[in-house]
C-alpha cells in the first residue's frame, strides 16, 4: 500500500479503514488509523512525526492499529462518548456475563480496551494544524459517538465524514444503524445527520469506506438520504396501509383473559387447559411474580402446569421457567432450533438472551406432531424477529390456531412486526418464509406475545410477501457492493461459541456463508489479547458461491486469568483487508452483572 496524494498537504492511505493525513512540514495529523500500518510508510509523505490521531468513532477497524501508535507516544483523540466503548471499567460487554444478556448491544465491532485514549473532541472545538483549520462536528448515524472532521486550507473545504456515508445511495455495514431491534429510528436518524452534513457545502468528502468524492458531493447526500429513509420506513411496518385489526382479548395488564374455554392469556404466556386437569403454559417472562400465583390459583385452583412450550430464546419468554419449576413438576419442551440458544444462552452473539441456562425436557422436530393429552401440536422454525423461533399449530375449542410469538402482531401494534433486525438474525427471506407458512396453514387465530393475539386475515400475509420483496431491494440498494448479508447482518462472518467460560484449552468455530455470485477467498487470524495463548498463524478458505465453511482455532489461557477478554480475528478477504471483523469472549472468574451467588 502507498500514500494516494488528494491535494497540497492531504493525503489518503488504503486499509481495513481509509486513513488520512494532514501535512505540516515534517508533522502529520491522521485521521483514522486502520491497523496501524500507514505508520511505517510515513517517510513516503515526508513525515517523521505524528502530532495525533483523531478518530471519527471508535469502531474496530477505525483503531484496532492504537497500540501500533500509543507505543510510539502518538495522542489518541476520541468523542468523550467513546470512553464507555473503549474504557473496561465502563464497558458493559465486559461487566456482563455476555454482551448479549438481557440487553440489546447496540454497539457492534468494540475495540480492546485503549489505556492511552484521550476523550476530549467534542462539538463545534476548532483545531488548528499548520495551514488548516480542523473542526469536529457531532453526527450520531454510524455510531451514537460518531463524529465528522471539516477542515478549511489550501486543499479546500474537506470533510472527513468517516462512516456517515459510503458514496452516493450507500451506507457501508448498515446494520450498524440498527439502535434497536424493532424500529427504523437508526435509518431516520443516519438520514438527519447526512441533511445536516450536505449543509455543511464539502468540496471534497472524504469517507472512512467509499471513494473520495469532488464531484455530485450534494446529490450523493440527496440519494442517500433517500435510501435510509426508504428503508427506515419499511422497518417500522410489515404492513403499510393495512387497517386495523381487532384483538381477542382487551389489553389489561396482569389480567387473566379467557380467550375461549380452554384457553386463557396472561401477560407473555397462553395457558393451553386439558380436559384431564394439567395446563401447557406458552413462554414464561422473568420471574413470576406472587401476584400471577395468587390469581392462577384462583383462575385454574389446584392444575398443575405440565409443559412449558418456548415460542422463541428471548429472555422475557424462557426466563421464568426455572422458577417455576419450584412450584409446578414441570417439563420444558422447544422446536430443536432453539434448544441450543435456551440451555447455553451465552454461546449465541443475539439479544435479549438470559443470563442463566434453561433445560430443554424434550426438543421437537419440525414438522412432526406431538400429542399432549387431547391436542396435537406441530412445531415449525418460524423466522423473523429472531432466526431462532418456533411457531405450533394446534385446534383448540373448534378454532384452528397458531403460536405465532413475536413475529407477527396486529397492524396496529409496532406495525404489525417484532422487527426486522441483522443483529437478531433478521433477514427478509426468513420473514417470507414464516409469512409462506401462515398462508399455507391460514389459522383463523394467531396467538402473538405480548397480549395481541388476533384474528388471521389473507391479505395482511400477502402484504408481509410484498413488504418482503421491497425491503430486500431498499437493503440491497444501500449496501455498497449490492451484498445485503454482509452489510446488513453482523453475523455474516461470525465466531462460535461467542462468549464461553474459561478452560485449559477453548475452541472456537469462526464460520462464513459465500453469499456473493464469485468465490469467496478468506484469510483469518486470530488477534489474542494479553493473558491468551494459541495459534495466531491465518487460517485460509476458498468458498463458492453458496458455500458454508468453518475455521477452527484453539486457544490457552494464563493459569488464574480472571476478568472478561476480548478475541478478534483480522480477516482478508479477496485480498481486501476487512479487519478485526469477528469477536468472541473468554470469560475469566470474576464479578459480573446479571451474576447469581452459588446456591
Amino acid at each position: 500500500m502507498a500514500w494516494e496524494c488528494l491535494g497540497p498537504d492531504l493525503y489518503l492511505y488504503h486499509d481495513c479503514c481509509q486513513v488520512y493525513a494532514l501535512r505540516d512540514g515534517h508533522r502529520a495529523l491522521l485521521i483514522d488509523l486502520g491497523s496501524g500500518a500507514c505508520l511505517d510508510a510515513l517517510d513516503e509523505i515526508g513525515v517523521d512525526e505524528v502530532a495525533g490521531v483523531f478518530f471519527t468513532h471508535a469502531h474496530r477497524d477505525q483503531c484496532q492499529g492504537a497500540p501500533l501508535a500509543a507505543a510510539r507516544g502518538i495522542p489518541l483523540h476520541f468523542a468523550a462518548r467513546a470512553r464507555e466503548m473503549i474504557d473496561p471499567e465502563l464497558r458493559q460487554d465486559y461487566r456482563r456475563l455476555s454482551p448479549c444478556h438481557l440487553a440489546y448491544p447496540s454497539r457492534f465491532h468494540p475495540p480492546q480496551p485503549i489505556p492511552e485514549a484521550i476523550y476530549d473532541l467534542a462539538h463545534w472545538q476548532i483545531h488548528p494544524f499548520g495551514a488548516f483549520d480542523l473542526q469536529v462536528i457531532e453526527a450520531p448515524c454510524h455510531l451514537d459517538h460518531h463524529l465528522v472532521f471539516r477542515i478549511d486550507g489550501p486543499a479546500g473545504l474537506t470533510l472527513f465524514s468517516g462512516d456517515a456515508m459510503h458514496s452516493a445511495g450507500k451506507v457501508h455495514e448498515a446494520y450498524c444503524l440498527e439502535t434497536d431491534h424493532y424500529t427504523g429510528n437508526g435509518a431516520r436518524q443516519a438520514a438527519d445527520v447526512l441533511c445536516q452534513l450536505r449543509n455543511l457545502r464539502p468540496e471534497r468528502l472524504c469517507p472512512s469506506h467509499g471513494p473520495v468524492l469532488t464531484t455530485g458531493i450534494w446529490e450523493a447526500f440527496e440519494l442517500t438520504v433517500d435510501r435510509l429513509r426508504w428503508l427506515g420506513d419499511l422497518k417500522d411496518t410489515i404492513l403499510p396501509q393495512r387497517p386495523p385489526v381487532q384483538r381477542l382479548v382487551r389489553m389489561h395488564l396482569g389480567a387473566m383473559h379467557r380467550i375461549s374455554d380452554h384457553l386463557y392469556l396472561w401477560g407473555n404466556s397462553y395457558f393451553l387447559l386439558s380436559d384431564d386437569g394439567p395446563i401447557l403454559m406458552v413462554d414464561v417472562q422473568t420471574q413470576l411474580p406472587d401476584s400471577f400465583h395468587a390469581l392462577y390459583r384462583e383462575t385454574f385452583g389446584e392444575r398443575l402446569i405440565e409443559v412449558v412450550l418456548v415460542t422463541h430464546i428471548h429472555c422475557d419468554h424462557v426466563m421464568g421457567i426455572e422458577e417455576l419449576r419450584r412450584h409446578h413438576p414441570l417439563e420444558c419442551w422447544a422446536l430443536e432450533h432453539l434448544v441450543g440458544g435456551i440451555e447455553r444462552p451465552y454461546e449465541l452473539a443475539r439479544p435479549w438472551l438470559h443470563n442463566e441456562p434453561t433445560r430443554v425436557d424434550r426438543p421437537l422436530a419440525e414438522g412432526r406432531p406431538v400429542h399432549w393429552h387431547e391436542y396435537e401440536l406441530t412445531p415449525y422454525w418460524f423466522p423473523g424477529q429472531t432466526d431462532l423461533h418456533a411457531a405450533y399449530t394446534l385446534e383448540v375449542d373448534g378454532h384452528r390456531a397458531m403460536i405465532t410469538g413475536d413475529n407477527f402482531y396486529p397492524a396496529q401494534q409496532w406495525g404489525g412486526t417484532g422487527g426486522l433486525c441483522g443483529f437478531n438474525g433478521g433477514h427478509p427471506a426468513l420473514w417470507r418464509k414464516s409469512a409462506e407458512l401462515v398462508l399455507a396453514h391460514e389459522p383463523e387465530w394467531l396467538l402473538a406475545s405480548h397480549l395481541q393475539p388476533h384474528r388471521y386475515r389473507r391479505e395482511d400475509f400477502r402484504t408481509v410477501v410484498a413488504w418482503t420483496e421491497e425491503v430486500t431491494r431498499a437493503m440491497q440498494a444501500l449496501a455498497p457492493d449490492g451484498n445485503l448479508e454482509r452489510h446488513h447482518s453482523p453475523h455474516f462472518l461470525h465466531a462460535f461459541p461467542y462468549v464461553q467460560p474459561l478452560g485449559k484449552l477453548n475452541a472456537v468455530k469462526v464460520s462464513v456463508t459465500n453469499t456473493y455470485p464469485h468465490p469467496l477467498m478468506l484469510a483469518v487470524a486470530p488477534v489474542l489479547p494479553a493473558g491468551i495463548g494459541g495459534d495466531g498463524e491465518p487460517r485460509e478458505l476458498v468458498l463458492a458461491p453458496g458455500e458454508t465453511a468453518a475455521l477452527d482455532f484453539v486457544f490457552q489461557a494464563d493459569p488464574g486469568l480472571a476478568g472478561m477478554h476480548l478475541v478478534t480475528f483480522e480477516v482478508t478477504a479477496n485480498g481486501e483487508p476487512w479487519g478485526q471483523m469477528v469477536e468472541c469472549y473468554l470469560r475469566g472468574p470474576g464479578q459480573y452483572e446479571g451474576d447469581k451467588p452459588a446456591r
